[in-house]
């Protein structure tokens, strides 16, 4: 059973969610786009887009503050397409540790929740359950996101090295039209 065919590889939903790169495997294979999550500044997302590289999908990366950007580049590139795309939402956690381990961080499953929220709102529908609580959790939460990642464990480290003023704007809700594409 390849890892796409696997139930973990979340094959036949449209929008699919996983962590970290060990995750990003499992759902990449089929996927048109994969959009990386990584809303706190830290190396994990760039580890996850690199462990993609060499794959043909377009590789995005998108946050809170650009999550209906994301979802508007995804919503084009299927229209240039013709044909309904994959997507896989890549929550990039924070490393625990050697091998493949990876910390639950609140700040990406919010992120992350936020992005399937705006792929939603634009028809591309068809989650996974692991996108659809993902995205439960955004909504259900989102007027205590500046809180939660504030108070959460990256947030707390960040604002101890004096990076207060990035883990507030990491926090804003569609704040930017940028839409990275990682290469």
């Amino acid at each position: 059973m390849s890892e796409t065919s696997a139930p973990a590889g979340q094959a036949k939903y449209q929008v699919r969610l996983d962590w970290g790169v060990a995750g990003a495997e499992r759902i990449a294979d089929g996927a048109h786009v994969a959009v990386v999550v990584d809303v706190l500044p830290s190396p994990d997302g760039q580890e996850i887009a690199a462990a993609l590289a060499g794959r043909d999908l377009v590789v995005l990366e998108g946050s809170l503050r650009n999550r209906s950007a994301v979802a508007r580049r995804i919503l084009e590139l299927q229209e240039e397409r013709g044909e309904r795309l994959m997507v896989a939402v890549v929550a990039a956690g924070e490393q625990a540790g050697s091998g493949d381990a990876v910390r639950f961080a609140v700040e990406d499953q919010l992120g992350a929740g936020a992005v399937v929220d705006a792929l939603i709102a634009l028809g591309i529908d068809h989650t996974s359950p692991e996108a659809a609580v993902a995205c439960a959790a955004f909504e259900g939460l989102r007027h205590a996101a500046v809180h939660l990642i504030g108070a959460s464990a990256s947030g707390v480290e960040l604002v101890a090295q004096g990076r207060r003023p990035e883990v507030r704007a990491a926090t804003e809700v569609d704040a930017s039209d940028v839409v990275p594409e990682l290469g």
